[in-house]
């Protein structure tokens, strides 16, 4: 449902005029909001070496400390191939998961 006006709804609760607003600070990328200046943690990016091997380093102890999932596949932004989230498959049909 969208209303036809000139306002926009911030993440506290308080609206404010779309021209007063900015889509995203200088720098930002587009997609998944990530902004190297600001970041402290400086993001995993795709195609850098070391920071492949920590997701699958990462990706390694999940499936072994978890045994209940099935899969785990990186979310990666198409724009700044930063690494957004992992999405896990779980294993509904093992015995101990059920209650």
């Amino acid at each position: 449902m969208g209303y036809n006006d000139n306002l926009v709804k911030k993440r506290n609760g308080s609206y404010v005029l779309k021209h007063k607003t900015k889509k995203h600070k200088e720098g930002e990328c587009e997609d998944c909001g990530f902004n190297p200046t600001d970041s402290v943690f400086g993001g995993v990016f795709r195609y850098k070496k070391d920071d492949m091997l920590l997701v699958r380093n990462h990706m390694e102890e999940h499936l072994t400390f978890y045994s209940h999932t099935k899969t785990i596949t990186p979310i990666w932004c198409d724009t700044c191939q930063t690494l957004k989230q992992y999405r896990c498959t779980l294993d509904t049909t093992r015995k101990d998961l059920k209650s």
